[in-house]
């Protein structure tokens, strides 16, 4: 049996950089590392395509991060309504890569197969950095990336789970790591992460906590709130965000243990069933007049929920097998005021993209197709 994607270790011969071949390759080193703690056998046990984000503005795909099934870091940047063939950045990672744009270019966080942190960038000229040592910290999940709204462009802070369960921070301020502290709580989900609109340099943090409910941290420059339960509906997958939302820390979606898909607003505390027979993670995509959710149903083919002024239609059936987590998004700059782009992984190893533009009257058309995305399979 397949083991989860955090437990999973890659069997490439590749190493994250010169900086990274020590500790990877170092007996020393490998038993230093704390066995991680397991998650609950419940979660989706798939990787899910992710999104390199511009925020210093408006939402703005700049390209895709994904796994390689050599267990390489792949990036491919936004080209037109797609993007271009997948490159491998080098490295050997666990899980899914983290990625975020800033003024000094598109940044990479990943899980070393010694399960310590490793950085690399792309810089506005094209350059690669090569990989560097986030050090302080042995994880036992993927990073989660973030730039803050009301921070310096440049400042970037990164979540990861502890061998204590904790979630833990750290901050790239100035061009250097102010040093890891712990937030507390104890996850049994990934970390997923939103901004809201006030106060602007606020981040939520989500995770499911050990009673399988979820919880929320509320982080700023000067301290945290502390984990508190968010309602009290137990869930089966990792939590969701709409990840194109300029301000998207307040809506909120899940699985729960009748496998329906769930939503919350965080102003409300209740959360509401949308049906549905989930067997990945959701994934959100936003505009001003349309909420759009999908995730993949029990024949393995992904399904779509949109959200109009009437509220919720329910799902319509997307053509095509996918043996990924769904991504989408809604980015200014493709066409059509409503257009969505659906990323996910086919049966024969390509990432691929699905798109659906809006009608004449304004009203989304059906999805086209999936187009595998061109380069190397992905995990």
């Amino acid at each position: 049996m397949k083991r989860p994607r955090w437990l999973r270790r890659s069997i490439g011969a590749a190493v994250l950089g010169v900086a990274m071949a020590a500790s990877l390759l170092s007996p020393a080193a490998a038993a230093a590392a704390t066995a991680p703690l397991p998650y609950a056998p419940d979660l989706p046990n798939l990787s899910t395509p992710q999104i390199a984000y511009d925020v210093s503005f408006q939402p703005v795909a700049k390209g895709v991060a994904v796994r390689g099934a050599d267990g390489s870091l792949l990036y491919g940047v936004r080209s037109g309504n797609g993007f271009a063939p997948l490159q491998s950045l080098g490295g050997t990672i666990v899980g899914d890569p983290s990625v975020v744009v800033t003024s000094n270019g598109t940044h990479f966080f990943v899980r070393g197969t010694d399960d310590q942190v490793y950085t690399t960038t792309i810089t506005p000229s094209g350059a690669q950095t090569g990989f560097s040592h986030v050090p302080g910290l042995t994880v036992t999940g993927e990073i989660e990336s973030i730039v803050a709204r009301g921070e310096p462009s440049a400042n970037i802070r990164i979540f990861a789970r502890g061998t204590d369960g904790a979630v833990w921070t750290n901050v790239l301020r100035n061009g250097a790591w102010i040093g890891w502290s712990s937030l507390g709580g104890f996850a049994t989900s990934e970390i997923t992460t939103g901004r809201v609109f006030i106060p602007a340099n606020q981040i939520r943090v989500y995770i499911r906590g050990a009673d399988h409910r979820v919880y929320l941290n509320q982080v700023t420059p000067t301290g945290a709130s502390g984990f508190q339960p968010v309602g009290d509906l137990r869930v089966t997958s990792n939590i969701a965000l709409a990840d194109d939302m300029f301000f998207n820390g307040m809506e909120i979606y899940a699985r729960g243990e009748d496998n329906q898909l769930w939503t919350l607003l965080t102003t409300n505390g209740t959360w509401r069933p949308l049906g549905g027979s989930l067997t990945s993670d959701p994934a959100v995509s936003s505009q001003a007049n349309l909420v759009a959710v999908y995730a993949r149903g029990t024949d393995n083919t992904l399904s779509i929920n949109k959200r109009i002024s009437a509220g919720f239609l329910g799902f319509t059936r997307i053509e095509g097998q996918v043996t990924s987590n769904p991504t989408a998004l809604s980015p200014n700059g493709f066409e059509g005021r409503q257009a969505q782009v659906l990323l996910a992984r086919l049966p024969g190893g390509a990432l691929a993209t699905n798109f659906a533009g809006t009608n004449s009257i304004g009203l989304l058309d059906s999805f086209t197709g999936y187009v595998p995305v061109p380069g190397p399979a992905v995990d």
